[in-house]
C-alpha cells in the first residue's frame, strides 16, 4: 500500500511536470519550482526537529507505538539532507550551476523534478542503510515473488515513458527517439552479447576480489540476494525477471535519465538504486556496470543496452540455478 500511494504521488508530480513544460510560461515554471520547495521545506525541518532534539528522548517517546526502533541522528541528517537537496535545486541558479557539468536543461520543469526525486532516491538508500547497515537488510529481507518485480519494472517504465512526455509534449514517434529506441542491427546485437560475456565475468572477478579481502560482508551480501530472489526458482521465472529489469531499469535510467544528467551522475543513481548490496564493492561493480550500459546507450541506443542488461541478468539468474542444481545433488 505505501509503494503504490508513493507512486501515485510521483506520477501526480511527474503529470504536474509535464504540463507545466509543455504550457512554456515561464511565470508557471517558477510556480512550479516554488511548489517543489514547499513540499520539500518540510522535510527538512523535520529532519532538523530530530537533529535537535536527543536520540533517547525520542526513542523514549516512541515507545509502545507500533514503529520500529530508529537510529534517529542518521534519521535526521538523511531527511535534513534530503529536503536541503530538494530546496536547492528548485532555485533556477542552482540548477544553472549543474547545467554547466550536465547535459541538464535549467528551464524546463521536468529536469527540475528529476533531480528532486534522483534526492528522494538516494536518501532513501542513505535512510536504508544507516538503520542497521546490512545485517539489519539480511534480518529484514523479504523474498520478492515475479509479481512484485514485475509491478516494480512496469512502474519504472510507466515514470520513463510518462516523464519524457508520451502524448503531452511529445508523439510516439518522437518518444521513441528521446528514449532511444531503434531497431538494434544484427552487428549490434553480437556486440551486445560480448558485452554480456564482459559484466559476467566483471561480476565474478568483482565478487572473487570482494571474497578475498571480507569474505564475511560477501557472503551476508550474497545471503541478502539470496533471500530477495528466493522465490524465482525456475528458468520461466529468471528469463522473464531478466527482461522485466532490463526493459524498465533501462527505459528508466538510460533511455529517459541520461540525456538529463548524463553519464556519470546516471550511472551513480543506477547503483543507488540497487539498495540490497548496501554501500560495498558490489556497488562499485554496479556503477561501472551502469557506465558501460550508458555507453552503449549512446552508441547503439537503448534497445541494445536493454538487451546487453537482460542478458546479464539472465547468465546470472542460470549460473544461480546451475549452482543450487549442483548444491542439491552433493550428499
Amino acid at each position: 500500500m505505501t509503494l503504490v500511494l508513493g507512486m501515485v504521488f510521483v506520477f501526480g508530480l511527474v503529470l504536474a511536470a509535464n504540463f507545466v513544460t509543455a504550457a512554456q510560461k515561464p511565470q508557471l515554471n517558477k510556480l512550479f519550482d516554488l511548489f517543489l520547495i514547499l513540499i520539500n521545506l518540510p522535510i527538512f525541518f523535520i529532519g532538523a526537529l530530530l537533529l535537535a532534539f536527543p536520540a533517547d528522548l525520542l526513542s523514549a517517546l516512541m515507545q509502545g507505538s507500533s514503529l520500529p526502533a530508529l537510529n534517529w541522528p542518521a534519521a535526521g541528517w538523511t531527511l535534513t539532507g534530503m529536503g536541503l537537496w530538494g530546496v536547492l535545486v528548485s532555485l533556477q541558479p542552482v540548477r544553472q550551476g549543474l547545467g554547466r557539468i550536465t547535459p541538464l536543461n535549467a528551464d524546463l520543469p521536468m529536469h527540475t523534478l528529476a533531480l528532486v526525486l534522483s534526492g528522494f532516491l538516494v536518501g532513501n538508500t542513505i535512510f536504508s542503510l544507516t538503520q542497521g547497515g546490512l545485517e539489519e537488510l539480511a534480518a529484514t529481507a523479504v523474498s520478492a515473488s515475479i509479481f512484485d518485480i514485475l509491478l516494480m519494472q512496469a512502474l519504472f517504465v510507466g515514470v520513463a515513458v510518462l516523464g519524457i512526455g508520451l502524448y503531452i509534449r511529445r508523439t510516439p514517434q518522437d518518444a521513441r527517439q528521446r528514449l532511444g529506441l531503434t531497431r538494434p542491427t544484427l552487428q549490434q546485437l553480437l556486440t551486445g552479447i560480448g558485452w554480456i560475456l564482459v559484466l559476467v565475468v566483471l561480476q565474478a572477478l568483482g565478487g572473487a576480489l570482494w571474497t578475498l579481502i571480507d569474505s564475511s560482508q560477501a557472503k551476508l551480501v550474497e545471503n541478502i540476494s539470496g533471500e530477495l530472489l528466493g522465490n524465482i526458482d525456475t528458468f520461466g521465472e529468471w528469463l522473464l525477471l531478466a527482461l522485466a529489469t532490463g526493459l524498465g531499469e533501462e527505459l528508466l535510467f538510460r533511455g529517459a535519465l541520461q540525456p538529463v544528467f548524463g553519464l556519470g551522475f546516471t550511472a551513480l543513481l543506477f547503483a543507488f538504486a540497487h539498495v540490497q548490496y548496501g554501500l560495498t564493492p558490489v556497488t562499485l561493480v554496479v556503477f561501472v556496470i551502469g557506465i558501460v550500459l550508458g555507453l552503449i546507450r549512446r552508441k547503439h541506443g537503448t534497445a541494445v543496452s536493454i538487451f546487453v542488461h537482460s542478458g546479464y541478468n539472465f547468465a546470472l539468474g542460470m549460473i544461480s540455478l546451475l549452482a543450487m542444481q549442483y548444491a542439491n545433488t552433493l550428499p
